[in-house]
């Protein structure tokens, strides 16, 4: 470690580690607050520095640090005083990559604020769960206005959880990244979708797996638009695979054609215990239609003895 002198005049605790994750150098501070001596952990794996909570948050920086060569923020807590981390890599001579950890004590309330922002998480999942109960039963009734309130509520409540998220990206340090106009994310839409209709779909014994990556390219339109097609295609699919026997899964990829982008997604229902397979005549639901429609999207269905029948949402995604 070059002049680590000059780190030593610092108030707030610091390790830097090797590419090796071992601890280089910890400054005066650190060695104060975290009742340790340099000389004891200089060489020492970063693990064996600290303790439960304390020793996952600081591994998880580092390693994301590492992987992505990018800094990264975080929050501990040791012996009942709040830090806020900053993680940073240093780059050796042989480009590996090392790292500087910088902790800051936490004011009181960003402390309050953090905590907060943790807390909401539960009630919003217990209204998730009522809200799938109330799809159900007003599915089950044929319940039409009921059904349009209750999947009004759900698009409300995903984006209440995308708000909740923003703001522990904001707390985190994380700058979130914006959306072109006019688009959304449809992996979320897909994941949402499916976690809605994943407890209708248990208490029927059909299987939903969802196959779609966790990053997929932006798409024109509203989230809340694909949300609903998809909810009332996979409710459709719930009640005939429930009688044959059969599972429903979700695909995902992103497709160019002719310098166009797009995004397919695959509702698939696979054949029964009987082999029956689904009628590749019958319409989707007019809904499912009618919101594709007004995505700009195009929907289409086909049979396959073996792969079952599938229905390709198509969407549009914007021109770079």
């Amino acid at each position: 470690m070059s002049a680590p002198s000059l780190l030593s005049f610092l108030d707030s605790p610091i390790v830097v580690g090797d590419p090796d994750g071992r601890a280089a150098y910890v400054n005066p501070a650190f060695e104060t607050r975290f009742s340790v001596s340099a000389e004891s952990v200089t060489g020492q794996p970063l693990a064996s520095l600290f303790e439960g909570g304390v020793r996952e948050a600081i591994l998880r920086a580092v390693a994301e640090v590492c992987t992505s060569g990018k800094s990264t923020r975080f929050r501990l807590r040791h012996t009942g005083i709040g830090y806020a981390g900053l993680a940073s890599p240093i780059v050796a001579e042989d480009a590996r990559v090392g790292f500087v950890i910088l902790l800051f004590e936490s004011a009181t309330e960003d402390e309050r604020i953090h905590a907060l922002q943790r807390a909401i998480h539960d009630p919003l999942e217990e209204v998730r769960r009522s809200l799938e109960e109330l799809l159900d039963h007003t599915a089950s009734r044929n319940d039409e206005s009921g059904l349009a309130l209750a999947e009004t509520g759900a698009k409300a409540l995903g984006r209440l959880r995308e708000l909740n998220e923003e703001i522990g990206a904001l707390i985190g340090g994380r700058a979130p990244v914006p959306l072109p106009p006019n688009c959304f994310d449809p992996a979320r839409a897909i994941r949402d979708a499916a976690g809605r209709l994943s407890g209708a779909f248990a208490r029927a014994g059909v299987g939903l797996e969802v196959r779609a990556p966790a990053q997929l390219p932006v798409a024109l339109g509203e989230a809340g638009r694909l949300g609903a097609a998809l909810t009332a295609l996979l409710r459709h699919r719930l009640d005939a695979c429930a009688a044959a026997g059969g599972s429903v899964a979700i695909e995902a990829r992103s497709v160019e054609r002719a310098g166009a982008s797009s995004v397919v997604i695959a509702v698939i229902d696979s054949a029964g215990p009987s082999g029956a397979m689904p009628d590749p005549t019958e319409p989707a639901p007019d809904s499912v239609r009618r919101l594709v429609h007004e995505l700009g999207g195009e929907l289409r269905t086909t049979s396959d003895p073996i792969a079952g029948r599938t229905t390709d949402i198509r969407l549009r995604a914007p021109k770079h």
